[in-house]
């Protein structure tokens, strides 16, 4: 009696186990990212530079000469800024340094994209990088007036570099940053 109850278990449980379906692993999720709205307000300091940044973006000075940092809290970004007064003739050093620091990230990098700015109007000339794959840095830039101002930004972001979940972030802070460099000016003497 004991061993027919235990077959007549044993099928049962089978029989009802048996189904069409396949199942696989569910893909990772990711926690949705709210972005800022685009209100603009414009830098005001004593640099020799002004721009329009996003008013829900907090100014973080540096005690450097005009150094400073647009936090996002929403994103857990950051766009670390450095500024430094040149000559002509000390410019190319600071290009090729510029240049050189995006294409450090070509070992983690799938790919860097250049894209150019250049506003005679405005004197403000320079490059933007976008850095695709899982880089520590995904965006970069620096401005010059090709005379005595070399502005150079540099987004970070507080949290793993993974290309697929700071999509949105990145995408939104491109934009974010194509306007501040369209925006940006240089501050008479």
């Amino acid at each position: 009696m004991k061993i027919s109850t235990v077959v007549l278990s044993l099928l049962l449980v089978s029989i009802g186990s048996c189904n069409e379906e396949t199942y696989s692993p569910k893909p990772r999720g990711y926690f949705r990212i709210g972005l800022p709205a685009k209100e603009y307000q414009t830098l005001t300091n004593n640099c020799p530079y002004q721009f329009e940044f996003n008013s829900t973006a907090q100014w973080e000075a540096h005690s450097k000469d005009c150094w400073g940092d647009i936090f996002y809290p929403s994103l857990k970004g950051k766009l670390q800024l450095t500024y430094k007064s040149t000559s002509a003739d000390k410019l190319e050093t600071l290009l090729n340094e510029g240049r050189s620091l995006a294409y450090k990230h070509t070992v983690k990098a799938d790919g860097i994209s250049e894209r150019v700015f250049s506003n005679s109007k405005t004197g403000v000339h320079g490059i933007f990088y976008k850095v695709l794959g899982e880089a520590a840095t995904s965006q970069q830039f620096f401005m010059t007036d090709s005379n005595q101002h070399f502005l150079r930004g540099v987004l970070y972001f507080h949290a793993e570099p993974n290309e697929d979940s700071l999509q949105p972030a990145n995408n939104f802070l491109e934009e974010e940053i194509v306007h501040l460099i369209e925006t940006l000016e240089w501050k008479e003497d």
